[in-house]
């Protein structure tokens, strides 16, 4: 495997439980997919969740994304790595960036799509992932059919290969 990958898994797994410390995220797309159900398939190392209260209206909804970012970011910089939260127009901060010395990982909420259509499911990492890293945890995540759906929307929305290689 490629250090820089796997320095990259590291850090994302290091952060992961800190990201879900909270009952308002759950993880979905590919790194979902490819650290959560899968055996590392391909390579996939940043963190997209989606927002799960659905009748929260939008603004407040924003301030709850922006503040839960902000309580993550003090949480993982606890852990020594420096962190930076992203603007987006009129959105206020919708990702944050993690890094250390030798890695990068985004975390990204998805301000569009709110809530889930099936349950949440609170998912240990794949046997072959956490034996690789020598790390076990369990994170909430989107129910597997979700999952793909949410793959599926991606791959004729962005045309891009890894969408349809996930699915």
């Amino acid at each position: 495997m490629d250090k820089h990958y796997a320095d990259t898994v590291r850090l994302l797994l290091n952060i992961a439980p800190d990201v879900f410390d909270n009952d308002i995220f759950a993880m979905k797309g590919g790194t979902a997919i490819n650290l959560f159900l899968r055996d590392m398939p391909r390579l996939s190392v940043d963190i997209d969740v989606v927002y799960r209260p659905w009748q929260t209206p939008r603004g407040q909804a924003l301030q709850a994304i922006n503040q839960e970012l902000a309580a993550i970011a003090q949480r993982v910089e606890r852990l020594g790595v420096q962190t930076r939260l992203i603007r987006s127009k009129d959105l206020g901060d919708t990702k944050l960036i993690a890094e250390n010395e030798a890695s990068q990982v985004k975390v990204e909420v998805n301000v569009v799509f709110r809530g889930t259509v099936l349950p949440i499911e609170r998912r240990p990492l794949s046997a072959g992932t956490g034996d690789l890293f020598g790390v076990e945890f369990a994170v909430p995540v989107l129910a597997p059919d979700e999952l793909y759906a949410g793959k599926l929307v991606a791959a004729l929305d962005r045309q891009h290969p890894r969408d349809l290689f996930d699915v």
